[in-house]
């Protein structure tokens, strides 16, 4: 090496040294400080365009700001993640993501026995300082708005509920909508479908109940499905109602737009969980991290999806109105995660 050679290799080493001490104005540095490994295991496909996708996307798009490592570890499955757990926190990852409520319980058993940093769905029990965040989906607001845009588009005052179980998000979701469409048609009828249980990709037993409430007269779905949606969006549109007309679908978490190719798709109830893991990654930070994380309507974490162009502005008036009830505190939409409680608000509201 010549003499101006090593004195070039030296000024750089000592540019390099001084850019880590002093950031370069207008360059921003990680947010952390410092960059953050983060896992997301999933039970389905990244690319389902609803639950599963929706995690992931979020964590991606936090990807460049916060200079994330990201491992998506998809199609695990609603058994035993245990060794998936494990093989994550081997890899030193900040954060292990566990998406589905299914893995509530094992993710804070190799989170303790590890020593990894998890945040699971729906388990507030599992919270542990330093060790386990939890994420509970307060979507019944939403969800209401959702009921009360079924309320004004409906046609026969007839409106129908398809899930794929019944799980805390579904069931406050299902609670919210009823309320909502109570709110703006109180003499309609709601019909309700539970395909099985944990039945979130049975596509064809969605198609079938869907195509049962519209026998009946629904002219609009609200689906709650993961890949049970496809089923459901499937069954919308190929039949007509019964006037003739077309059946509006409202889907939950994604945005299917894409493929609604008969334009039956009136809005979806979106879940952003972007918002709430940056709130995580800043806990990891400043060393706060095991707590519980809520997604709602007042930070906008779960909203509304773009309505079809051919909604009324009426309702979508309507539908802003609500919001900013909702908001405001003016209107109070009832928290009910259990089935036993969803089953006699939905008898109180609609008792025919």
């Amino acid at each position: 090496m010549t003499r101006t050679t090593l004195s070039l290799v030296l000024t750089g080493l000592i540019i390099t040294g001084l850019l880590a001490t002093f950031p370069i104005p207008g360059v921003a540095a990680p947010p952390c400080g410092k960059p953050l490994k983060v896992a997301i295991i999933l039970p389905a496909s990244r690319t389902d365009q609803g639950w599963n996708q929706q995690g992931a996307d979020s964590l991606l798009s936090l990807q460049k700001k916060w200079e994330l490592t990201v491992e998506i570890a998809e199609n695990q499955g609603y058994g035993d993640i245990k060794p998936v757990v494990r093989d994550l926190a081997g890899k030193k990852f900040d954060l292990i993501i566990a998406h589905a409520s299914g893995y509530q319980t094992a993710a804070p058993e190799v989170a303790a026995e590890k020593n990894v940093r998890v945040a699971t769905i729906e388990n507030i029990k599992a919270v542990k300082p330093g060790l386990v965040s939890d994420i509970d989906t307060e979507a019944q607001g939403a969800a209401y708005l959702a009921g009360v845009a079924a309320g004004k588009m409906t046609r026969k005052g007839i409106v129908g509920i398809v899930v794929s179980g019944e799980p805390p998000t579904w069931n406050r979701m299902s609670a919210g909508f009823a309320e909502g469409l109570h709110s703006v048609k109180p003499d309609a009828k709601l019909l309700y479908n539970v395909i099985g249980q944990a039945a979130y990709e049975d596509a064809a037993g969605a198609k079938q109940n869907t195509e049962a409430q519209i026998a009946a007269g629904a002219d609009v779905i609200f689906g709650q499905g993961d890949g049970a949606s496809f089923g459901m969006m499937n069954a919308c549109a190929a039949t007509k109602a019964k006037d003739g007309g077309k059946v509006w679908f409202i889907d939950v978490i994604g945005n299917k737009r894409s493929i609604d190719k008969a334009g039956i798709l009136l809005t979806s109830v979106l879940f952003d969980y972007a918002i709430i893991y940056e709130e995580m990654f800043k806990s990891i930070c400043n060393n706060t991290f095991g707590k519980e994380y809520v997604l709602s309507v007042a930070n906008n974490s779960v909203r509304l999806m773009d309505f079809h162009s051919s909604v009324p502005k009426a309702v979508k008036d309507a539908v802003e109105s609500a919001r900013k009830d909702i908001i405001s505190g003016k209107v109070k939409v009832s928290n009910v995660p259990n089935a036993a409680d969803l089953k006699a608000l939905r008898t109180k509201l609609f008792p025919k």
